[in-house]
């Protein structure tokens, strides 16, 4: 049997203590600590609400083997990659590791607020004597499994992650100038939290500029983005960095919940519909209309600029201390075409070819005024059907992006009157 402290950290002087988790064999339960069940923040309103008392057992499901919000805290992809690889380093098999291991390996070095005790993985903190280039050129190798053994930098840098993709955790000077530090980890004053996507050996040039252009775009159409930037690293290409929306100065973090997290769902598997985004968010946000508005937005730019990589795992809401959530703002936004065409989440029961119709019978399921939709509409495709601009902007001349922009002029198209 395993028992893991879960503890809501969003400063070094406000820490609170949430309950224990605890597993055995493949059962796992969960228990709130008395005096946070008596307060006013949740951590998962919909599947783990605070009216729930007493040692409550987890039914595990493809992709959810422990709750989701905790199960969001795991890394997944790339961060579970690297994982596998210390423990294997330590001579465990990655298939004797158990959910409640990861965690307690990352202990306070995860996404998100919440941190576990005790921590079984490495402490302290790590020099800067390997640039980030190089960093990058090690990731490229370890994502091509061309090496076994992994850089102690990059297991802190890119443990905690998701997605598929090499990435890593560091801060970087508010200024711009030189310099990164590693990981999870207080910064000093000046730092800032951002994640780097590095480009793979499998990729066209363009791609983290272009992800850069859809961010411009998605700004332009509206939509809350963090700030972002495109970092070049010398014998590795461009790679795509993202200022962290769970972090803000003074090494105070936010709590983050997944859309995958907060239904106890499998990310990995396409069955939701923008239907259940939009009533998670009416949900969790309290019945602001505001937010709901945002996440209609957010589908509206993912249908108009070929984001069909829109799984579960790339919506998420955000709360601090006030207890007040909110729709994270808009990340892993990119030309994302799929198989056939069909995208991850349905819009209306439409998973191909959407239309203006599609996206107005959404709004109006979850009570959207029919003017304020078409205002949406109409916001987001004049961004989009600038695609062309944001592209050559960001210095994106490959044919992949050529083509992007020819996909997103006809999607836009569909949702134009």
């Amino acid at each position: 049997m395993r028992e893991l402290r879960v503890l809501l950290r969003f400063t070094g002087a406000d820490v609170r203590d949430v309950g224990t988790l605890v597993e055995d064999g493949h059962r796992v339960w969960f228990e709130f600590d008395p005096a946070f069940a008596a307060g006013r923040i949740e951590i998962s309103p919909l599947r783990l609400p605070l009216v729930r008392s007493g040692l409550i057992e987890h039914r595990s499901t493809p992709g959810a083997p422990i709750p989701g919000v905790f199960n969001d805290a795991r890394p997944e992809g790339w961060g579970l990659k690297l994982l596998h690889r210390a423990f294997q380093a330590r001579g465990r098999p990655a298939s004797s590791v158990s959910p409640l291991e990861e965690l307690a390996f990352l202990g306070p070095h995860t996404m998100g607020a919440l941190v576990f005790e005790p921590c079984t993985g490495p402490s302290g903190e790590l020099d800067d004597a390997v640039e980030l280039a190089a960093l990058a050129a090690h990731a490229q190798r370890v994502w091509d499994d061309r090496i076994q053994v992994v850089l102690p930098q990059l297991v802190r840098a890119g443990g905690p992650s998701g997605g598929a993709r090499p990435k890593a955790l560091v801060g970087l000077r508010g200024d711009g100038g030189p310099g990164f530090r590693y990981g999870e980890g207080e910064l000093p004053d000046g730092w800032d939290a951002w994640l780097v996507k590095f480009p793979t050996s499998t990729d066209d040039a363009d791609v983290g500029r272009r992800e850069d252009a859809w961010m411009a775009m998605a700004r332009g159409a509206g939509i809350d983005v963090p700030d972002f930037r495109v970092l070049s690293l010398e014998g590795v290409g461009d790679a795509f960095a993202i200022r962290r929306f769970d972090r803000l100065q003074g090494g105070r973090r936010l709590h983050m919940l997944s859309a995958a997290g907060a239904l106890d769902a499998d990310f990995r598997t396409p069955a939701a519909d923008y239907e259940h985004l939009l009533r998670a968010t009416l949900r969790i946000c309290d019945g602001d209309q505001s937010q709901v508005l945002a996440m209609f937005r957010l589908a509206a730019f993912n249908v108009a600029s070929l984001n069909e990589d829109d799984h579960l795992k790339n919506f998420a809401w955000l709360v601090g201390p006030d207890g007040a959530w909110r729709v994270a703002p808009g990340f892993d936004l990119t030309y994302a075409p799929r198989p056939y065409g069909e995208r991850w989440t349905t819009v209306a029961g439409a998973g191909s070819a959407v239309g203006r119709e599609h996206l107005l019978t959404l709004s109006a399921k979850v009570g959207i005024k029919p003017l304020v939709a078409r205002r949406v509409l109409d916001e987001v495709t004049a961004a989009t059907m600038d695609v062309r601009a944001h592209l050559r902007d960001a210095g994106c001349l490959g044919p992949v992006s050529e083509a992007a922009a020819d996909a997103v002029e006809r999607a836009t198209s569909r949702l134009r009157r």
